[in-house]
């Protein structure tokens, strides 16, 4: 049982940088369907590729100005998206919007493979080169600075939204975007502020996580899949749900692999995190429905 208890603490210890990641991941899922209604699922392709750009400066001018560089270059990215895509696609509906975004999705894994290749590389971090022994496990200083950097980032962007004139006009201007205009609300202006501060976050989750993990073109866009399960449990206009959510998700990544030998095979996680997504799906579905009946009564 002893055995069993520190495994287990030392696997969830060890999804430090994975818990920080979805976190940034799932405020800018949140962030975006709060301003726009639209569920952005080229969020992995938009950490991937800001962390290759990070990957291509470091040799030049250093890893913390090549992360810094790359963060921006995500903003603009986010902002691009908003502006090339979604913005053209939003007389069609919201369905349309995202399944423009799966096509930025695949267009972006693509350019990053023919020019990057596919062979995983490692991406240089910010952080120091420490790690630190726990258990059977060993924890790198990127991790922890990962998880660090994620939670004073949820302060700051649940403060925004709650304690800033720019979250009251983006809530405003998802709810309904023509009484946000006849109150002088900008809905293209606070739509476009929500992708360029999602991008940021995606860039910089992206390239932490990559120094944390490694960089591939399709490991690292898929490793925000997760996020949007965190972003299911938190609710996706909740910017806390995010955050416990996203430890959720890493409690569980963290927990299967100690269940038994069976449960320590490839995709395992993935399973459980699906499974719960379902459960999430199934019980919220469930809430909505007799919420639906209580109000035709």
């Amino acid at each position: 049982m002893t055995h069993f208890l520190n495994n287990l603490v030392v696997n969830i210890i060890l999804t430090t940088p994975l818990v920080g990641a979805y976190t940034m991941f799932a405020l800018g899922i949140v962030f975006i369907y709060r301003a726009s209604r639209v569920l952005n699922l080229a969020h992995g392709s938009m950490a991937m590729f800001p962390a290759f750009i990070a990957y291509s400066l470091a040799s030049s001018i250093g890893a913390i100005p090549a992360a810094i560089a790359a963060t921006l270059f995500g903003g603009l990215l986010g902002l691009g998206v908003e502006r090339v895509v979604v913005r053209r696609l939003r007389p069609s509906g919201a369905t349309s919007q995202t399944v423009g975004t799966v096509a930025v999705f695949g267009l972006l894994i693509a350019v990053a493979a023919r020019i990057w290749g596919t062979t995983p590389l490692k991406a240089p971090s910010v952080f120091p080169q420490h790690t630190y022994r726990l258990g059977s496990g060993v924890v790198s200083s990127a991790s922890i600075g990962v998880f660090v950097v994620s939670l004073v980032l949820a302060g700051l962007f649940v403060a925004l939204f709650r304690f800033t004139d720019l979250g009251l006009a983006m809530r405003a201007a998802a709810d309904n975007r023509r009484a946000a205009s006849l109150m002088g609300i900008d809905p293209e202006r606070t739509t476009s502020a929500a992708w360029l501060f999602a991008g940021l976050l995606a860039a910089l989750g992206g390239v932490m996580l990559a120094a944390a993990l490694t960089l591939h073109p399709y490991i690292l866009a898929l490793q925000v899949l997760p996020a949007f399960v965190a972003a299911l449990i938190g609710g996706l206009e909740s910017v806390p749900g995010a955050l416990y959510g996203s430890v959720i998700v890493g409690v569980t990544v963290g927990i299967v692999p100690t269940l038994g030998h069976s449960f320590q095979r490839q995709g395992m996680p993935q399973l459980a995190l699906a499974l719960l997504a379902f459960v999430v799906m199934s019980l919220r579905g469930q809430r909505f429905s007799a919420s639906d009946v209580r109000s035709g009564l």
